[in-house]
């Protein structure tokens, strides 16, 4: 683990969500799944190891729990640790899902705990989902959605931004709001690669031309009414506002003061798609990494591309302090974002 500590102390953090990945087992094989990319052995915390980082995350003033996977429904301490949360006094939990897992009886227990939201994968049409997580899984999914609805618990629907959905979006997005119209919100995540290089989906990867396409059906669908928005993509935000698209939500950037995730096998890194590792965790290793000199540089802003770009201000008015991930910018030499920005204005 990176020991170089700031002596100071850092203050308690209120706002931001303390992420777990409790387990890589799935009962899914998706394509576009970052969590399981290059794992050989599927891993899970025990219910004693999840305890002790629920409980120092609290005693750093952390107040949301996000719960993730692999398959969160799959863990079979996932309702010891839910008890244990609350207990110690975390006001809200935000746990992702497949949903294909979600029964009568498990989302009644689910719905028992205040301050408990889901978000559930369903990919766009039909088809298009099944060609990502496999043939029949949607059907599983959609009954999940209505079984956690059913249960008054507040859902969001997860969608992954790929090629193939820009000509389904329209039509998803209308049928989803028709179907279900207590969803909170359709959220959309830009594919990323899961592997260095080609992969199974590259192909997929929206191009700057298909990121413009896309914001623009979004600002429409939110002008319909349908309520759409980008997780964590600042960059759409940005490129909104060159636009004139005015009916997009603000999006955070993917990491701020206070972003963490423990993995299942006990990385500490700064996001779920992020496999830099500041070390393993042990007791007090929350404190130690917030502390840390290589923490505080990971969330600083840009300090090398970003100043000399024409865009800084915009995208500093815009929430966005360093370009887009490095991830993004497979397809070309230039920043993903630069592309992005200049087509924009063009």
């Amino acid at each position: 683990m990176n020991t170089n500590v700031a002596e100071v102390s850092r203050p308690a953090v209120k706002d931001d969500c303390l992420s777990i990945e409790v387990t890589t087992r799935c009962n899914g094989s998706c394509l576009h799944c970052f969590a399981r990319a290059g794992i050989a052995e599927p891993s899970s915390l025990s219910i004693n190891l999840a305890k002790a980082i629920i409980a120092e995350g609290y005693d750093l003033g952390y107040r949301h729990l996000h719960i993730t996977g692999g398959e969160p429904l799959i863990w079979r301490s996932l309702f010891a640790a839910l008890d244990y949360a609350y207990g110690v006094g975390y006001q809200t939990v935000f746990l992702n899902t497949n949903g294909t897992l979600l029964t009568v009886a498990i989302t009644r227990r689910l719905a028992a705990y205040s301050g408990l939201s889901l978000s559930v994968s369903l990919e766009g049409t039909q088809r298009h989902h099944d060609s990502l997580r496999g043939q029949g899984s949607y059907l599983l999914a959609v009954q999940g959605i209505e079984q956690a609805l059913d249960a008054g618990i507040d859902l969001t629907i997860f969608t992954i931004a790929c090629k193939s959905l820009l000509s389904d979006l329209p039509r998803f997005a209308d049928d989803l709001y028709k179907n279900f119209p207590a969803v909170a919100y359709l959220t959309l995540l830009q594919l990323v690669p899961v592997t260095k290089g080609i992969f199974a989906l590259s192909d997929e990867l929206l191009e700057p031309g298909d990121l413009l396409k896309l914001i623009e059906m979004v600002s429409l669908l939110n002008l319909l009414g349908h309520k759409t928005r980008f997780l964590y993509n600042p960059l759409a935000y940005t490129a909104s506002k060159l636009l004139k698209f005015h009916w997009i939500p603000r999006s955070l950037p993917l990491y701020s003061d206070g972003s963490i995730i423990i993995l299942a096998n006990r990385d500490i890194c700064l996001s779920h798609s992020s496999r830099y590792s500041f070390g393993k965790y042990a007791s007090g290793g929350i404190k130690t990494i917030l502390a840390s000199d290589a923490y505080r540089k990971a969330i600083a802003p840009d300090e090398k591309t970003c100043p000399s770009c024409k865009y800084t201000e915009l995208c500093m008015e815009n929430g966005m302090d360093r370009p887009s991930e490095s991830y993004w910018d497979i397809l070309s030499e230039r920043h993903y974002c630069q592309t992005v920005l200049d087509r924009a204005v063009h």
